[in-house]
Formats: C-alpha cells, sequence, structure tokens
C-alpha cells in the first residue's frame, strides 16, 4: 500500500513546495503479545531491508523540484508515527486506509484511525480499494471536489484546492449541499408546512447559486477553470459521495470543520463520515493545533519535515 500512497504525497508536496519526508515504522515482533523474542540478526537484515527499500524510494521521486526524505522508525507504528508527525511540526500528513495487508472488512485499518484521531494538522488519505491499479510512479489529478457550506471554515479548505489545481491543471468543482429542514414533530406535514418547507429550501438554494458564483468568479481569477453544483437532498454526506462517483472526482478536499463543527472534536461529521467511506483519495484540511517540539535526533534522522501552512493566493 505504501508504495502507492507516496505518488499522491509526492504530487501534494510539488503542488505545494514542500519537503517530503517517506516514514517506516519497523514494529519489533516483542511489541506483539504472541510474539517470540526478537532474533538480533534477523532484526538487523529486516531493518536492512528496509532502508535499501526506501533508498530506492528517495531515487526514484527525488528531483530538482522536490525535496525527498526517509525515515525508520521503531516501535509500535501508529504511537512513533503520532510522535514523529508532532515532534517534527508537519503540517500534512499522508497515509493509506490499511496497510502491506491490503483492504479488509473494515473501511479504516487499526493503524490508519489512530493516526488520523491521534495526529494534528492536515491528513491526506487514500482509500485501499481505490489503489488497485497498477502503481503509478506519477499522479495527476484531474478533477477535484471542494464540499462548501457557506461557512468560513468550509472555505478554509480553498487555497488547497485552488494549489492542487493550479499544479496539476485540475478542473474544480464547488459544491453546495442543501439540506431539507427537519421537522420537531413526527407527523405528517399537511399542505401548508410542505409549502413552507418547500419555499425555505428554495430560498437557501438561490442564496448558495449566489453565494457559489462570487466564489466563482474569484477562483477563476486566479486562471482555473470552475464549475459550481447546487444540490438539495436530506443527506449531504451520501450526496457528496455521488457527485464524486457521477462526476468522476479523483481528489477531494474538505475543511476538518465546518459550519455545524465544535472546537473540542477533531473533525466534523461530514469530514468523520468522508474518512470512513472514502472512495477517492480524501484531503482533509486543518490547522496544526498543538505546538510543535522537535525532539532529539533519531537514528538516521535526515532533518526535519514540515509542509508550509496553507495560505489564500
Amino acid at each position: 500500500m505504501g508504495d502507492r500512497v507516496i505518488p499522491h504525497a509526492v504530487a501534494l508536496a510539488k503542488a505545494f513546495g514542500a519537503r517530503l519526508t517517506v516514514l517506516h515504522a519497523l514494529e519489533p515482533p516483542h511489541a506483539r503479545p504472541e510474539a517470540t523474542p526478537t532474533d538480533p540478526l534477523e532484526w538487523e537484515v529486516r531493518r536492512a531491508e528496509v532502508e535499501r527499500h526506501l533508498a530506492a524510494v528517495e531515487a526514484e521521486h527525488a528531483a530538482a523540484d522536490l525535496a525527498v526524505e526517509i525515515e525508520v522508525l521503531e516501535g509500535r507504528p501508529a504511537e512513533e508515527i503520532r510522535d514523529w508527525v508532532s515532534g517534527h511540526g508537519v503540517d500534512l500528513t499522508v497515509l493509506g486506509s490499511h496497510g502491506a495487508s491490503g483492504w479488509t472488512e473494515w473501511s479504516l485499518a487499526s493503524t490508519a484511525r489512530k493516526l488520523i484521531e491521534g495526529i494534528s494538522g492536515s491528513v491526506l488519505l487514500v482509500p485501499a480499494w481505490s489503489v488497485q491499479e497498477p502503481i503509478k510512479h506519477e499522479v495527476a489529478y484531474q478533477r477535484i471536489l471542494v464540499p462548501l457550506d457557506g461557512s468560513r471554515r468550509a472555505e478554509s479548505a480553498l487555497p488547497a484546492a485552488t494549489s492542487v489545481a493550479r499544479a496539476h491543471g485540475s478542473d474544480l468543482l464547488l459544491l453546495h449541499v442543501v439540506a431539507r429542514p427537519e421537522g420537531s414533530c413526527p407527523c405528517p406535514l399537511d399542505g401548508e408546512d410542505q409549502d413552507l418547507e418547500q419555499r425555505l429550501v428554495d430560498r437557501n438554494a438561490r442564496a448558495a447559486e449566489i453565494y457559489l458564483a462570487d466564489l466563482k468568479k474569484r477562483v477563476e481569477g486566479a486562471g482555473l477553470r470552475v464549475r459550481t453544483r447546487v444540490t438539495v437532498d436530506g443527506d449531504i454526506r451520501g450526496e457528496i459521495l455521488r457527485r464524486v462517483a457521477e462526476d468522476h472526482v479523483d481528489l477531494v478536499v474538505l475543511s476538518g470543520s465546518g459550519r455545524s463543527g465544535r472546537a473540542e472534536s477533531p473533525f466534523g461529521s461530514v469530514a468523520s463520515f468522508l474518512l470512513e467511506h472514502a472512495t477517492t483519495p480524501l484531503l482533509v484540511v486543518r490547522e496544526r493545533t498543538t505546538h510543535a517540539v522537535r525532539t532529539g535526533p533519531r537514528s538516521r534522522s535526515r532533518g526535519g519535515v514540515r509542509l508550509p501552512h496553507l495560505a489564500t493566493p
């Protein structure tokens, strides 16, 4: 899975003008309850194999416009990667939904789930089932979907989306889903109630059209191709997935929280749902909320890595 995820990390690093570190957490057998004592020679052989593989990855993807670094960690993968990301002030973490074992019945593997819940900053999740095609050396995004709910929080994903679109020549699709209002009474709506509900939906749809038209004008001013779509649906999250499928979207970019998001929650309800049900690479934009404290040097450390903070172009 890692070799399929790396081209996505390279694509974003180039788009953001960032440095890229490829991490591999080597888990000792004794970290598992059923494990037997570690053979020192076998351990060194495993580590040497990992280092050779990462060196080949570094040589394959390093370019004049991209600095690639490698890092081998030892210990429980989720904890080691989380601590490294925190200690090196990383702004964006790229990971697959599943590891070397591939897709399972669970939407997220244990390590991916722990990292998504435990790290700070933005996350690019690459679903396992979306990378079944042959490994690509380069990834180019053709259609990028940006769900928006009219809030400033949701709009914070636009700088990242426009940076990627500019680098890849992508089409941008700005989507607003107008939710049907929920009544407080379980009883059926009478004619007057239905008329009131429809008038509210129509009003919100018109406001959304005006809102997206204004955003489109601003983004097109940067020389990008932009389309807008306003839909009405009682299931906002499901409608986003339908648009991904029907419009052949190959990257979704959204804010970690929208209008209804709460500060104490790492992700809003829409972002959380999409992380669980992503069918295409998903970039969730969040600010790095914890102060990064650089830790002491680790084995084979090649320096810190961080992506630049996303800013409005």
